[in-house]
């Protein structure tokens, strides 16, 4: 009985998943490109946002001279961060508007 049920729960979600991707056209270069681009675009805002709290922390005890260089680090590690994520995010938009504009119909 439990393998009946599993079957037709299987058989219910591979249509469902049909049906989505179908609907939004997720199977495409274009959907795929769309998915990137949100994806990076929230990973993008979780960083900057990130960034900015940890910069508030770190200002509300002025920094002291032995924690200067902890400070540096993190600075340069926040900026490599960030660049890398919008690096994806512009690339990903750039080619989503790119397949949609020039995309055979």
């Amino acid at each position: 009985m439990w393998r009946r049920w599993i079957n037709d729960l299987s058989v219910e979600l591979h249509w469902m998943k049909r049906d989505i991707i179908r609907r939004w056209r997720l199977d495409t270069s274009t959907g795929i490109m769309g998915i990137l681009t949100l994806i990076s675009g929230l990973l993008l805002f979780v960083v900057i946002g990130d960034g900015i709290a940890h910069i508030f922390r770190l200002f509300v005890p002025f920094v002291s001279g032995t924690r200067i260089g902890e400070v540096y680090w993190q600075s340069i590690g926040f900026g490599i961060k960030i660049s890398f994520i919008f690096m994806i995010f512009s690339g990903s938009l750039i080619i989503l508007f790119l397949l949609k504009f020039f995309e055979r119909r």
